[in-house]
């Protein structure tokens, strides 16, 4: 289904459709321009691409806008659903001439079965089972778009199958900002100038949280203020929702307690075993923004809290 308009509509906000809705990405915005102009002056299939980042952050954007641009078919696939040669197969004899194949957590699949992409992306030909026969079959030209917020967990054989890497930034303060009026706009909701930085301090610079922040928001507004959102309103919906003024959710403020009550370095499974958390959620989900922010500092026997983050907890309290 083709896309209209500025955004394609996502869970409450939007999504964007064209290279110049990529706010805040100024190098990708012109890595996509050349690259896309040129595949198109050679009417060639865009070249395999891997986008990485932080959860929240667009990569599922990015590809949308690639192939929306392009004027091609879009399918996506999660990874951890791509757990036998069968799916992998099917995906492929699916595919239609220059479709792009976007295989979003691709750290997820196994080695095994990232090898089974080889062939495909390399030769567009590929080794399936149909009726219980091993068939080589030819394949449409398409592009694997794939996307990671696990860079280090993938190997060097499939990396390189890529040429083109794309590393998707967090998004400033001011950027988080024209987001949200943005959503706010399209949406003809009320808010103030206050109420919408308010909102993007908390984001972490990320376009999913702004997305679900002005939805959970203007919830409030709608019940407490005739839907118009101001700084009151705003306050009260992220207290409620856990959320702080640093962006940091009660589990990120968990694990920042626990290191906080430690005088040692703690490691990675400790963390895990006494919070009751699995270690993905701690490593992609929790520490990367953490680290970025320099609250927490990795060394040789674990994790340790730093001096900013000390009173970031203190201005906290």
């Amino acid at each position: 289904m083709k896309q209209k308009g500025f955004y394609m509509a996502s869970e409450f906000g939007f999504r964007p459709c064209k290279i110049e809705d990529l706010k805040g990405q100024p190098k990708v915005q012109k890595m996509l321009q050349i690259y896309i102009k040129a595949a198109q002056i050679k009417k060639e299939s865009f070249p395999h691409t891997i986008i990485t980042g932080q959860s929240g952050c667009g990569k599922t954007a990015t590809a949308n806008v690639i192939a929306h641009e392009l004027g091609y078919g879009f399918k996506a696939f999660s990874g951890p659903a791509i757990n036998d040669k069968k799916v992998i197969d099917e995906i492929l004899l699916n595919l239609k001439e220059n479709d792009v194949l976007f295989i979003d957590e691709i750290h997820r699949i196994s080695q095994r079965l990232q090898e089974s992409l080889y062939f495909a992306m390399e030769q567009f030909q590929a080794d399936v089972v149909v009726d219980g026969v091993a068939t080589r079959v030819s394949l449409p030209h398409f592009t694997l778009i794939a996307a990671t917020n696990l860079y280090g967990g993938l190997n060097d054989a499939l990396l390189n199958r890529f040429p083109i890497q794309i590393k998707l930034a967090a998004y400033s303060k001011a950027d988080m900002a024209s987001i949200v009026e943005k959503i706010c706009q399209e949406k003809k909701i009320k808010i103030d100038e206050e109420s919408v930085y308010k909102i993007a301090a908390t984001t972490r610079g990320i376009p999913r949280n702004a997305n679900s922040y002005v939805a959970r928001v203007y919830d409030f507004a709608l019940v407490m203020n005739n839907g118009v959102i101001n700084p009151e309103i705003v306050d009260e919906a992220l207290y409620v929702m856990g959320i702080n003024k640093f962006g940091l959710n009660q589990d990120d403020m968990d694990y920042m307690n626990f290191l906080n009550s430690n005088t040692r370095a703690v490691g990675v499974d400790t963390i895990c075993l006494t919070l009751g958390m699995d270690k993905d959620t701690v490593q992609t989900k929790i520490e990367p923004y953490l680290l970025s922010k320099c609250y927490i500092q990795k060394q040789p026997r674990g994790r340790v809290i730093t001096d900013l983050g000390r009173a970031m907890m203190e201005e906290c309290e």
